[in-house]
């Protein structure tokens, strides 16, 4: 009975360890990101700044590409589970803001927990491949809700344009916000973002009701 307590505790104390090390391994990937762009980043830089030894980074990750893709399937996984449970909706236009505005802002709040990382990912100094993925987590999520609750034959422009344009918009203030500080709250950018996906960017701005002022008295 003692050893095998002792053996839990030992294996805790094991797993505490390598949370430890993963976690300073992270924090100077981060801090060299911020410095430099990824391609001249080497594993000896990180393992200096992580203040430990090669062997040691080599335990946990293949190499320094290694160490970014797991970082990043750990945020795609994150979106794919949300986007799986919003995919589980049949809703049509009207319950549209009301169903979906939660899941919407369930996506920008992984954004704001993992702003320190993705703002670099996404920034000058990141990976422009990621960002690719994340596009095409917002098609897919745009593609399966339209062709399950639309016709397309009675659409005036393609549904790959329409899909483009909103998977382009969503992620172009996403990354936005991301690069300004995120001085709005997730449910504030939220509101925003389904305002422009069902009105469009001209009615959901205001700027219909300004040109239309402006034509009136001219």
């Amino acid at each position: 009975m003692f050893i095998k307590r002792s053996g839990i505790k030992e294996m805790s104390k094991t797993d505490r360890r390598i949370i430890r090390t993963k976690s300073e391994i992270k924090q100077a990937f981060f801090s060299l990101l911020s410095e430099k762009n990824f391609e001249a980043i080497t594993v000896r830089d990180i393992t200096e700044r992580a203040n430990i030894n090669r062997g040691t980074f080599y335990l946990h990750y293949v190499d320094k590409y290694n160490l970014l893709e797991q970082y990043e399937n750990e945020m795609l996984e994150k979106f794919n589970v949300i986007f799986d449970e919003a995919n589980k909706l049949e809703l049509n236009a009207h319950q549209f803001k009301n169903e979906r505005l939660p899941i919407m802002i369930q996506i920008l709040q992984v954004f704001y927990e993992e702003a320190d990382f993705l703002r670099l990912i996404l920034g000058p100094n990141g990976d422009p491949f990621f960002q690719e993925k994340i596009r095409q987590f917002f098609v897919k999520y745009f593609k399966n809700y339209l062709l399950n609750h639309i016709n397309e034959s009675q659409l005036k422009i393609p549904i790959e344009l329409i899909i483009a344009f909103n998977s382009n918009a969503l992620l172009g203030v996403i990354t936005y916000w991301l690069q300004h500080d995120m001085q709005q709250s997730p449910e504030e950018i939220a509101n925003m973002l389904v305002e422009i996906i069902l009105k469009g960017p001209f009615e959901a701005s205001g700027l219909r009701s300004i040109f239309e002022n402006k034509e009136r008295w001219t």
